[in-house]
């Protein structure tokens, strides 16, 4: 049995950012603590129509473990491949 400051709760959402701050969708917010699950939440928000205003993030424990803008390119620095295997451990 994991203890429960062993525990990992993983958060997909996307992210507006704006002048002023930025705005979380509420639609788009997953929480889990499995993380085959966080994955298929985050390549589902992957293939989402959103501007590079927008910002896909998963984190684990409040800590940033992948961040993908949409409409990005390879050589930009928020930009995640659809063939990217994502991990975690």
């Amino acid at each position: 049995m994991v203890a429960p400051q062993d525990l990992k709760t993983y958060r997909i959402y996307v992210l507006k950012q704006r002048k002023g701050g930025s705005e979380v969708l509420l639609e788009t917010r997953t929480n889990t603590t499995n993380f085959e699950l966080a994955k298929a939440a985050f390549w589902q928000l992957y293939n989402t129509q959103y501007d590079n205003k927008h910002l896909l993030l998963m984190t684990c424990n409040s800590k940033k473990l992948y961040v993908y803008r949409y409409q990005s390119s390879p050589s930009d620095e928020c930009y995640i491949s659809s063939d990217t295997e994502l991990n975690y451990e």
